[in-house]
């Protein structure tokens, strides 16, 4: 090729360049240089569209406790407890016992609730730690003995539920029966009330939310209560749990003793119940066997676990 020839080429491709970045490329770069950002990071994603905001201006007219509120974003529900003239108490002081509930979209309160004296008027009602799922779609706050459910997607106040065990309880000061904790593990709410031990509410019926009867329950020698619930799990089967409190650590734990729901058989006879060792069986006969003092599973030999109950009890008397 001579050197006409090249530059008549070499001047045909800088044209069909500079035609193609004139068609194609000239707005993008107009706009990136105007604004500093690609098209893609100025237009928003149809998710992005749906987000409600992070923030809210909503206030309280009375007194909020710290931390005493949750803040349902997903739903533009503002819950809170609060204290104000109309319960407030001459000889004990302000009386957290409303619940009020706000549409954060315009801040205008629907629900304003005064609930019942707390055993006494400065006992405050808080809403709970771990408290709220969508599954559920339900808050829990917790008194000093009871519990209400309040529906966000309804927007109604549930009945208060209190615990259900299987001996009577006897307080040991003024504090006994106080709810300490309370957390939503799949449809149940568990808890833990001071010195009567741990419980549970079913969820099943959200409108009818009902307290759960302890499978077992066993006093330990330091007048501990400790109970296993044996709860139907969301995924079939079901599972056994000995809820435990730790006061000083202020930590609370479901504690499940099967590596997943399993079905079992629930006959054991009512009088069995309140010893210190457990044997239920699964589906297929199996001995699955629980200390209770120690709030946890024994792992039976399989020769072991094939024999009658009482068998069962006797190898584990004998380690």
């Amino acid at each position: 090729m001579n050197g006409y020839s090249f530059s008549r080429h070499f001047l045909a491709i800088v044209a069909a360049i500079i035609l193609f970045s004139a068609c194609g490329g000239g707005d993008s770069s107009q706009q990136s240089g105007n604004t500093g950002h690609t098209a893609s990071d100025t237009v928003p994603t149809p998710a992005e569209n749906k987000q409600p905001p992070r923030t809210h201006n909503c206030k309280v007219s009375g007194q909020m406790l710290e931390g005493n509120q949750l803040w349902l974003h997903e739903i533009d529900l503002w819950i809170c407890i609060v204290a104000d003239s109309s319960t407030y108490d001459a000889d004990y002081g302000d009386s957290h016992r409303i619940l009020e509930v706000y549409d954060t979209k315009n801040c205008q309160r629907i629900e304003r609730k005064v609930l019942p004296v707390n055993v006494s008027p400065d006992f405050a009602y808080f809403l709970a730690e771990i408290t709220y799922n969508h599954t559920s779609n339900l808050v829990a706050i917790r008194g000093f003995g009871t519990v209400y459910l309040y529906d966000a997607t309804s927007r109604k106040l549930l009945p208060p539920l209190k615990p259900k065990y299987v001996a009577e309880r006897y307080g040991e000061d003024a504090q006994s029966g106080m709810i300490q904790r309370l957390e939503l593990w799949e449809k149940y709410l568990v808890g833990y009330a001071r010195d009567y031990g741990s419980f549970a509410f079913d969820l099943s019926d959200q409108q009818k939310p009902k307290a759960v009867t302890p499978y077992a329950e066993f006093k330990t020698e330091n007048e501990e209560y400790n109970s296993l619930f044996l709860l139907n799990s969301a995924s079939g089967g079901m599972q056994a749990i000995v809820p435990a409190y730790d006061m000083e650590k202020d930590e609370f734990m479901i504690n499940p003793l099967l590596p997943e729901p399993s079905a079992l058989k629930t006959e054991t006879s009512r009088s069995a119940r309140n010893n210190r060792y457990i044997v239920i069986r699964d589906s297929n006969d199996a001995a699955i066997a629980v200390d209770m003092q120690s709030r946890s599973r024994i792992d039976l030999p399989a020769e072991v676990a094939s024999q009658p109950t009482q068998k069962v009890l006797q190898w584990i008397r004998s380690r």
